[in-house]
């Protein structure tokens, strides 16, 4: 298990590797980290660093963080998450083929709204929804998500909410593909009359400000412990919700081999990510098709992605 520590500059750095675009910084940004845990995951004060650990994951237990970053002042704040389907509603989906479960695609999201996770249930709960069509993968032959998996443009409702669990070794927790916090939420269910645990905190610190809409990075811990250990990147990867001229060139080069037929935008939203899909599929085959643009798809297309 590799261990590492992230700060404020990691988050800028990453940003810029991947040309995601904050304009107007705001008070929070969420970062989902898919396969890395906190090394201690009953502290969630604001800190300068955040100390993590690299971990596989299982879909079984909670193996992920999901940090607020404070962009004013720079500090960090830690939460035990999943950003993954727990293995029993996999389960139930691999009979529906695939439907019923889903996981979202690592990138940059924009509009996460303050909002009620299953308005109307008795579990419904104060949240953060999911606002616009996304791309998520769902599995239909097998209990994990990978590149043969089938990658569909919809909003299935992949709120971040309370996971109802309680440790990071707990074997259950509440996704079929939201973005779920450590404890229990204040809901209309007996005996849930507040929310505790990291997830009270990850709420209070969202609702007691006035920001209504809050951004949403989500990586995986490989990428940003290559960040922390690696030599300064000085080309660019592009994935979906990057923006800016490179992607415009990206698109440009699309458009010339006829992949894409989309405006030159400078915007990697659906019709981009298709079209990247696409030109992967033809030149490498599924184990290739990622929908990232890093080294070696962009020599691939002869892109220069130099920042």
């Amino acid at each position: 298990m590799s261990t590492f520590t992230i700060q404020q500059s990691t988050l800028q750095q990453l940003l810029r590797i991947n040309q995601f675009q904050l304009s107007n910084p705001p008070q929070l940004v969420f970062v989902g980290i898919r396969g890395c845990i906190m090394t201690n995951p009953n502290d969630q004060d604001f800190h300068a660093t955040q100390t993590l650990t690299l971990m596989d994951v299982n879909y079984i237990n909670p193996r992920c963080t999901i940090l607020q970053w404070r962009a004013t002042d720079g500090q960090l704040a830690a939460f035990p998450a999943s950003t993954v389907p727990n293995i029993s509603l996999i389960k139930s989906a691999k009979a529906q083929g695939g439907v019923g479960t889903n996981c979202l695609i690592t990138g940059y999201y924009k509009d996460y709204r303050k909002g009620f996770h299953k308005s109307g249930a008795p579990t419904g709960h104060e949240a953060f929804r999911q606002t616009e069509i996304q791309p998520i993968r769902r599995s239909g032959d097998d209990l994990d998500f990978d590149l043969d998996d089938r990658i569909e443009y919809d909003n299935p409702q992949d709120n971040i909410h309370c996971g109802w669990f309680d440790g990071i070794n707990a074997d259950s927790f509440s996704s079929a593909g939201c973005q779920v916090v450590m404890g229990f939420p204040k809901c209309e269910r007996p005996g849930r009359d507040r929310n505790v645990g990291p997830w009270r905190v990850f709420h209070d610190n969202a609702y007691g400000i006035t920001q209504s809409s809050f951004p949403y990075i989500l990586l995986t811990g490989t990428e940003l412990f290559n960040i922390v250990t690696g030599t300064p990147a000085t080309r660019a990867k592009l994935r979906y919700g990057s923006s800016g001229p490179l992607v415009e060139k990206l698109q440009t080069v699309l458009k010339s081999k006829q992949f894409y037929e989309g405006e030159i935008d400078g915007d990697f939203g659906p019709r981009t990510m298709k079209a990247v899909i696409t030109f992967q599929k033809n030149a490498f085959g599924n184990p290739g098709a990622d929908g990232v643009v890093g080294a070696v798809t962009a020599e691939q297309l002869q892109l220069d992605l130099t920042m």
